[in-house]
């Protein structure tokens, strides 16, 4: 990741690793218990502009995680993790970018099925679009 200051960084090592905003959950499972970076992306790693909420790394940071926590707007989210994307984002070995919603409405679907394929051609990143609390396994 680029130009994020030290202060918006936590180390952490925990068996599970939590990402909450009023009704949204993501809950990252580390059983190996691997050293993670927890980067507060929204107010802090960027402070201006839309971007999406936190960002989990890799020590190495060559995994990048990506995370906005949603009530129903979607296509707000996945353009909140496109400008992250394209103002912190550094490698793309393994890149993964999450909305968790407290609803999905189908009648975006199409749009998401768009956006997954952009994201994936454009940034090597697999977008999910999930239903609160997503549950995710670090591996």
């Amino acid at each position: 990741m680029r130009k994020v200051p030290d202060t918006c960084i936590s180390a952490t090592q925990d068996s599970t690793i939590c990402f909450s905003e009023k009704l949204s959950v993501i809950r990252f499972h580390n059983p190996n218990r691997y050293l993670y970076k927890r980067v507060q992306v929204d107010g802090c790693a960027i402070i201006h502009g839309i971007r999406c909420g936190n960002l989990l790394c890799s020590a190495d940071e060559r995994e990048e995680r990506y995370v906005e926590l949603k009530g129903s707007d979607v296509i707000h989210a996945i353009d909140q993790l496109r400008t992250t994307i394209l103002t912190i984002g550094e490698h793309d070995d393994k890149r993964h970018c999450y909305v968790v919603c407290t609803k999905v409405a189908p009648r975006i679907t199409s749009l998401i099925q768009k956006a997954k394929m952009e994201f994936k051609r454009r940034f090597n990143a697999e977008l999910e679009v999930k239903s609160t609390p997503l549950e995710v396994r670090l591996t």
